[in-house]
């Protein structure tokens, strides 16, 4: 299956934490060594699940086969360049933590009762060709890597923010120590404000969009917007008045983006779904970021907001390991 990859390996490669068997423990520098090989989403760990199959890792309440794993391995060799060298048994090694990472996630977004729509399996069918007539299969095995996502950009949306004094301090201390920091190419930036109603699932969604809904009444017919913020968004920024301060494009999710593109400065969005729930936009400003300064300012803080969604993506997969029974075998 080659539709588009969600995880990147990087990211969801950690070793198998304390309620692993000794076996997987031993696997630990291998499987990071080989982080960054493939960018690739692995199938759905519980997809044709035939137990004849051999069991190579149970995952809670999943149980990864040694068919599987074997075929995802062989997904993995199609997508590494041209010429990487690894062992046959330290790929593996490193594919087995991933459907790991992928199935503890997984199962971690259903327990939240996180689905994925038709119309996000379907817009994923549309942006890659190469899925024709896909079968109810590959339909979940979208899904679930819809799901894994989702829940993975939830814990990145909540922690990656980086302020203004964040940049700051990293610039200062960078001076500080004689290392010379990147200048990015101009880039527009956008200046809003968001108020959030969470839905994590379509039932929830409904009674979030009538709720936005009447929130979108009061901002359009003049009622402050960081007062409406502050006493309805459900997202960390409200005590701030849904203020997210200054960003560019790549650092909100997809459906955020597309709609601040549409939007002029002063005003405010119509109801926008994503992942997270309804929101609702006023955008205050734009800018294009061109002096050296404004350029710097920028790559640092694209820079640390790298840092902390990998940082998330960790804390994450450390939390459901921490949490949860693995046993290779």
């Amino acid at each position: 299956m080659n539709f588009k990859p969600l995880i990147l390996v990087a990211a969801l490669t950690l070793a198998v934490g304390a309620h692993a068997a000794p076996k997987a423990k031993a696997g630990k520098a291998r499987a990071a060594k080989a982080a960054a090989v493939s960018a690739t989403t692995m199938p759905a760990v519980q997809s044709g699940v035939h137990l004849s199959d051999g069991i190579a890792a149970v995952v809670d309440n999943e149980v990864i086969t040694h068919r599987q794993v074997e075929q995802a391995v062989a997904q993995a060799r199609q997508t590494m360049p041209k010429g990487t060298q690894m062992d046959a048994n330290e790929l593996r090694q490193q594919v087995l933590a991933q459907m790991i990472n992928q199935s503890l996630i997984l199962q971690a977004g259903k327990r939240r009762n996180i689905q994925a729509t038709d119309s996000e399996i379907e817009a994923v069918i549309a942006h890659n060709p190469s899925i024709k007539n896909p079968s109810a299969a590959v339909r979940q095995d979208i899904a679930d890597s819809i799901i894994v996502e989702k829940v993975r950009q939830q814990a990145i949306m909540q922690n990656s923010r980086v302020s203004d004094s964040e940049v700051a301090r990293y610039i200062e201390q960078a001076k500080q120590q004689g290392i010379t920091l990147p200048e990015a190419d101009p880039v527009r930036q956008y200046h809003a404000q968001h108020i959030l109603i969470k839905a994590d699932n379509d039932n929830a969604a409904v009674g979030a969009e009538s709720t936005i809904r009447k929130i979108y009444s009061q901002a359009r017919s003049g009622a402050d917007f960081g007062g409406l913020a502050r006493q309805y968004s459900q997202d960390s920024s409200a005590g701030n008045g849904g203020d997210l301060g200054w960003f560019a494009d790549g650092m909100m999710v997809a459906p955020f983006e597309e709609a601040v593109h549409k939007l002029k400065p002063g005003q405010i969005s119509a109801p926008v779904r994503t992942q997270f729930g309804w929101h609702i936009i006023k955008l205050n400003d734009v800018r294009e970021a061109g002096t050296p300064e404004e350029r710097q300012q920028n790559a640092v803080r694209q820079y640390l907001s790298q840092q902390k969604a990998q940082q998330a993506t960790t804390n994450l997969l450390r939390e459901l390991h921490s949490s949860s029974y693995v046993d290779v075998r």
